[in-house]
């Protein structure tokens, strides 16, 4: 490990974000802020040993921060029944107020890196707030997708079954759902947070549960007008339900991006050693050896393509 690793807070509402900062040993060649999933912390990026997209990232040279929101990880207080928060306050308080902070610190562009569900909260954040958008040179997203339209028994079960109902009743019961303790997922959530997304998987149109705010639409017109950054879709060929390649594909299209975009599914098929699952394609030890020298390439010559094949085999 060629980095070192500390961590910030951030005063936010009555507690505190925060960051975990992966520091280069030389001069950073750039900046870079990864944001979790649901169910998740940070530390899908980064271990204290050094493994992770985000530890590997430092190594290379770029100084990268990893965000726990509000509730999660290291971030202040630990969620509980007694807090009412969900993905507006992501979109419309924490990414925001990240952002500002790097580059009043940095005054350089940031590259935005989401996981899962992070993703798509990093979409409707610039599509909310465009000016975000001009110091935001690329966007990674890992197994990202709004609406679950594909069918697997994957699906029935973790999107139909715990998802959508049985969730929804615990989270209404205990005031949150405490997933470390069930064992399920990396980390709790907010009931609100819950509720927040269930439209979001299921409606044809991706409007915001305050006000109706539609953010495909807003996302379709910034990428029209050429103010989108580069961004890369990844999607594991072995996630059948909570980031289906198909899935990832119909976000793609949604913001009108299409051909604009580098989509890629990491799988056999596709030449890579396996069909990666949805925390895979960031935490198995083979997307460390030919993926994640993939990202490091992309992120310094970022390209702007369709589907493309296998890339670094290392």
């Amino acid at each position: 490990m060629t980095h070192s690793q500390g961590s910030e807070y951030i005063d936010y509402r009555s507690g505190q974000l925060h960051l975990r900062v992966l520091t280069p040993e030389e001069s950073p060649k750039g900046v870079v802020l990864m944001v979790h999933g649901a169910m998740s912390n940070g530390r899908v990026f980064y271990s204290s040993g050094g493994r992770g997209l985000g530890c590997y990232l430092a190594d290379q040279g770029y100084l990268v921060y990893v965000l726990d929101c509000y509730g999660h990880g290291q971030s202040h207080p630990p969620l509980s029944h007694r807090e009412e928060h969900g993905q507006y306050e992501v979109i419309h308080e924490q990414l925001p107020l990240v952002q500002r902070l790097l580059l009043e610190r940095h005054d350089r562009p940031v590259h935005w890196v989401g996981h899962s569900w992070g993703g798509v909260l990093m979409i409707a954040a610039l599509a909310r707030y465009p000016s975000l958008l001009e110091q935001i040179p690329t966007l990674i997203l890992f197994a990202s997708k709004r609406t679950v339209r594909s069918w697997s028994s994957e699906r029935l079960l973790k999107i139909e079954l715990a998802w959508k109902r049985l969730f929804p009743w615990l989270g209404q019961k205990l005031g949150y759902l405490p997933l470390q303790r069930w064992r399920v997922g990396m980390d709790d959530q907010s009931t609100r947070f819950l509720m927040d997304s269930l439209p979001w998987i299921s409606d044809a149109h991706w409007l915001d549960e305050m006000d109706g705010f539609d953010y495909g639409e807003s996302a379709r017109a910034l990428v029209a007008q050429g103010r989108w950054p580069a961004t890369w879709f990844l999607a594991g060929a072995g996630d059948k339900a909570l980031g289906n390649p198909r899935d990832v594909k119909d976000l793609m299209e949604e913001c009108g991006l299409g051909e604009m975009a580098r989509y890629q599914v990491v799988g056999r098929r596709q030449g890579w050693r396996r069909d990666y699952d949805h925390a895979g394609l960031l935490t198995h030890r083979d997307a460390a050896h030919e993926l994640y020298p993939d990202v490091l390439s992309w992120l310094q010559s970022p390209q702007w393509l369709a589907d493309t094949p296998a890339g670094s085999q290392g």
